[in-house]
C-alpha cells in the first residue's frame, strides 16, 4: 500500500453533528497491546473504532488514516497476514 494512499489527521474536520466522525469520512488501522487473543491489527471508522478498541483493550495505537475503507481493511489483513507468516 502506498503512504500517498494515506490521510493525516490535518487532512479532516469534525462532523458538526457527530463527534465520533469526520469530514471525510475516514477509516482507521490500530495495532492492539501486546498479549490480546485474536488479530493484532484491527480497522474501523475513525475516531469511534478507536474510541472502542481502546475501551476493549485498555490502549491502542493508531497506525494508518485512509479515506477508503477497502484500502483501511485490507492494510489490517495485511498486517495480520505479515504476522501469521513469522
Amino acid at each position: 500500500m502506498k503512504s500517498e494512499d494515506m490521510l493525516s489527521e490535518k487532512d479532516l474536520k469534525q462532523h458538526p453533528i457527530n463527534p465520533n466522525w469526520t469530514m471525510p469520512k475516514s477509516f482507521g488501522v490500530w495495532e492492539l497491546p501486546d498479549g490480546q487473543k485474536g488479530k493484532k491489527y484491527r480497522w474501523g471508522n475513525f475516531p469511534a473504532k478507536g474510541l472502542e478498541l481502546d475501551a476493549e483493550f485498555g490502549s491502542n495505537k493508531r497506525i494508518a488514516l485512509y479515506a477508503s475503507r477497502k484500502q483501511a481493511k485490507a492494510r489490517a489483513e495485511e498486517l495480520n497476514q505479515q504476522l501469521s507468516e513469522d
